[in-house]
């Protein structure tokens, strides 16, 4: 088995995507508003402690050093997108509301909250997209030349490395610039739900953190159901590609200018 070269070139334009993603939102958005470097750097923190290290724990237990909690949830799939859906909603609007209460920089319009998701979303994109990709990219090199078995083969089981070779015969441009393209959506939704969250802050109305809550577990949910088969993934693509348009048009047509000259 092989990776088609228009694979390759997907997983390499998904690559740049992931990369170019923050910095193109960043450069869209210094001009209309106060965009703190601090709350950048605050957002990225937080998605590294909050989704992978504290998230990451508790997955880590859960689904799979728990043998009844792992076994039920491998059967339950139902179960499965909830807890997962819960999950990623507590922990990274927690780490939001906690983050922009006590250690955001404010400013005079909504870029203290845009930074935040910046940051947040930034992260997401590159260690979860492009590293991903670019480590894709490696994988079908190692595929096309032969040495992907003789690499894993001794250190992975066989079913695993059948799996990966499998996975990465199947890809086509298509489906490999969709990873590209979805880290684009999160990170315009990484946005928005700071934008709630910063309401929440701003008004001292934790209605706003619990909205940003159920939004963010509703998105999942979707990515969950389709993780266990539940929903294709060209239903999945085309709600999350339908959500980010929408995110995309507010951003640069509805969020307000900037009030206040940048510090």
């Amino acid at each position: 088995m092989t990776v088609s070269s228009a694979a390759v070139g997907g997983l390499a334009l998904a690559a740049l995507i992931s990369l170019a993603a923050p910095f193109a939102v960043y450069f869209a958005c210094r001009r209309r508003l106060t965009l703190p470097g601090r709350n950048i750097a605050l957002g990225a923190t937080v998605f590294v402690l909050f989704a992978l290290v504290l998230e990451g724990a508790m997955h880590w237990y859960v689904l799979k050093h728990n043998p009844g909690t792992a076994a039920w949830m491998r059967d339950h799939w139902w179960g499965f997108a909830i807890y997962a859906c819960a999950a990623a909603a507590l922990f990274e609007e927690t780490g939001r509301f906690l983050a922009l209460r006590f250690f955001a920089k404010r400013t005079d319009d909504a870029g203290a909250a845009v930074a935040y998701g910046i940051g947040h979303g930034g992260a997401e994109a590159l260690i979860v997209g492009a590293f991903s990709q670019i480590v894709a990219l490696v994988l079908a090199a190692m595929m096309n030349a032969g040495s992907l078995v003789s690499t894993f083969g001794h250190k992975l089981p066989a079913a695993a490395v059948a799996k990966m070779q499998s996975a990465l015969a199947g890809l086509s441009f298509e489906t490999a610039v969709l990873g590209g393209l979805e880290r684009f959506w999160a990170l315009l939704l990484q946005i928005g739900f700071s934008l709630l969250v910063w309401r929440a802050v701003t008004r001292r109305d934790l209605r706003w953190l619990l909205a940003a809550m159920a939004a963010h577990a509703g998105i999942d949910s979707v990515a969950a159901a389709a993780q266990r088969g539940q929903i294709s993934l060209a239903v999945t693509e085309a709600i999350v590609s339908a959500v980010g348009v929408v995110l995309l048009v507010f951003f640069l047509v509805k969020l307000p200018r900037r009030r206040s000259p940048a510090a």
